[in-house]
């Protein structure tokens, strides 16, 4: 079975690095800077908060599948005879951030067939749409699927990804996913992912806690030291009371991935410093130094998926008439911070009353 991770950044990286680990045949598509940093350093490393540390290659590392797709059809075009073939690939892990989706349809076609599994591993609601929506413009028929990451990866320095809070791979259960998972309970890695059947509720479930990687990127520090401060956690409950109430009027189903049921936790996000450090321990049980995605697509200048994220819940919320002020201002706050301006937690606190 041939895999591909397709846009490997943070999260891409890693998912490979744990599919060499169950001895899978693994392809990065990727920047050149992370090609090239993975090839300086012998491959990728893999750390994470309780002591992992491996460094594994993939079998194949990627850049342009633009150029190869190019290169064939002009070969095929003159009837040279020397047609360079495309690698066609059993499954492909979509790791590119939903406004990016569109830019690669051209891509995926290329390197997929009809039996491919195509998994789609993006943060927020909307994924599936754009590139079912785009498949059907083009009179396509693929396999998709969804997956997601519950906890957060940091990349560092020489080609180094760092886990820095617990969970494993989330795959929509497929031939392929089946195959992976029982790829990486064989390994001698302590490495494993779980499968599952109803990804809707478990998207849903996971934009709840996703709606932190916004303020994470406006409080522009690491995700303990945020958790820590009860203003910047009420703030998070607020957002998340407002996507419970859209999923309430809209009849969406929600996954519980924390702890405690999704609609108890605005509550203990909610209380005083000290009973929260008591009562919430497990979820500060995380590195210290982790932070969101989105932080890092700020410090990086890069644009940000914060309309799939909280700017969803906003859409949804003026879909079904809820009211959704808090999160309206957090994706006012990112507008800012993407146009190279500066935003405070003080500054949304006042956009909401507004």
């Amino acid at each position: 079975m041939k895999i591909a991770i397709f846009g490997a950044g943070s999260t891409g990286c890693f998912l490979a690095g744990e599919l060499k680990l169950a001895k899978l045949d693994v392809s990065v598509i990727c920047r050149p800077r992370i090609k090239h940093s993975i090839i300086e350093n012998n491959g990728i490393r893999l750390t994470d908060y309780q002591g992992l540390d491996q460094r594994v290659m993939p079998d194949a590392l990627m850049t342009d599948i633009n150029q190869s797709v190019n290169k064939s059809r002009n070969k095929s075009d003159n009837n040279s005879g020397d047609n360079e073939q495309i690698t066609q690939f059993d499954v492909i892990f979509v790791t590119l951030k939903c406004h990016q989706l569109t830019s690669i349809i051209d891509d995926l076609l290329a390197i997929s067939t009809q039996q491919s599994a195509i998994v789609l591993m993006q943060n927020g609601l909307g994924s599936l749409e754009i590139l079912q929506q785009a498949f059907k413009n083009r009179n396509q028929v693929r396999q998709i699927f969804q997956g997601i990451t519950p906890f957060n990866v940091l990349q560092q320095d020489n080609a180094s990804f760092h886990k820095g809070t617990e969970g494993v791979f989330t795959f929509e259960t497929c031939p392929q996913t089946h195959a992976i998972d029982t790829a990486m309970n064989k390994a001698q890695a302590n490495i494993s992912c779980t499968l599952a059947t109803d990804m809707a509720a478990i998207i849903n479930g996971k934009l709840l806690l996703n709606l932190n990687n916004a303020l994470n990127a406006i409080c522009d520090v690491p995700i303990k030291q945020q958790l820590s401060q009860r203003k910047t956690r009420k703030l998070l409950a607020m957002a998340m009371q407002e996507w419970l109430k859209v999923c309430k009027q809209a009849h969406l189903p929600l996954a519980q991935f924390a702890k405690v049921k999704p609609s108890l936790l605005p509550l203990i996000l909610s209380l005083p410093d000290s009973l929260f450090t008591l009562i919430a321990k497990p979820m500060l049980a995380i590195d210290p130094h982790a932070r969101s995605s989105m932080w890092q697509d700020i410090q990086a200048q890069r644009p940000t998926e914060i309309d799939y994220l909280n700017g969803a819940v906003v859409k949804l919320g003026l879909n079904h008439q809820v009211a959704t002020p808090v999160n309206s201002a957090i994706v006012a706050g990112i507008k800012k911070l993407e146009q190279g301006k500066t935003i405070s937690i003080d500054e949304i606190y006042l956009m909401i009353r507004a």
